[in-house]
């Protein structure tokens, strides 16, 4: 079985990722939240330590990629989708993937008694561990090697195959035909991916999907 997962980003990445059929790999220092990788209580001066230089072998070797477990979260669209003028991309990837990791919210930090206790179910809990403020994002992530060759900017990029297969292209609800035609004519290239428009529902607050373009833009 595989699961869904999506990617909010600004219309012009999206292309820039359909185009070259690849996603953008983050690094832990781009993460928005200081206390990624430091959810743990560190007041022990030796755990503190050990867990600093796990923590740098870690930086050093991984980056990742973000995504959420649902298209119509609001949040992430005003976020990351560029105040919904953006673009949502849809994956599948395995469900018994090693790479995905589920992120556990949580009100306080994990608690540790020793060192001794940094071991690989320690560190897998750690990379998926986050302040509860943060779940309304329904984050999952996953995370991969830094060993490609970056670009001239320096970026480092993940090709959709063979982990991840676009399935869904869905645009916001203010994204521009100057975005969403380029990225149609781009769609042609990828057969059997579907691609549609939030709009805004008329009866809550939530969005949902058509598969024709908004009148206003027609």
């Amino acid at each position: 079985m595989a699961k869904r997962l999506y990617k909010f980003t600004k219309a012009e990445f999206a292309l820039l990722a359909l185009q070259g059929r690849c996603l953008k790999i983050s690094t832990i220092d781009d993460l928005n939240d200081p206390f990624d990788l430091y959810s743990v209580d560190t007041t022990d001066l030796a755990v503190d330590a050990f867990l600093e230089q796990h923590i740098m072998n870690f930086r050093a070797k991984h980056g990742l990629l973000c995504f959420c477990r649902n298209w119509d979260n609001l949040l992430l669209w005003s976020h990351y989708g560029d105040g919904h003028a953006g673009i949502c991309l849809g994956f599948d990837i395995a469900d018994d993937s090693a790479c995905d990791l589920e992120v556990h919210y949580q009100p306080n930090v994990i608690q540790i008694k020793s060192a001794a206790e940094i071991d690989e179910h320690f560190m897998d809990r750690l990379l998926r561990t986050e302040h509860e403020g943060w779940s309304y994002e329904q984050e999952s992530r996953m995370f991969v090697g830094v060993n490609v060759p970056p670009d001239a900017n320096g970026r480092k990029y993940m090709d959709f195959a063979p982990q991840l297969t676009l399935r869904e292209v869905i645009f916001g609800v203010n994204c521009l035909p100057s975005h969403f035609e380029p990225a149609i004519a781009i769609l042609k290239d990828f057969p059997g991916v579907e691609h549609s428009w939030a709009h805004m529902r008329k009866d809550s607050f939530l969005l949902g999907r058509r598969t024709e373009a908004p009148e206003w833009f027609s």
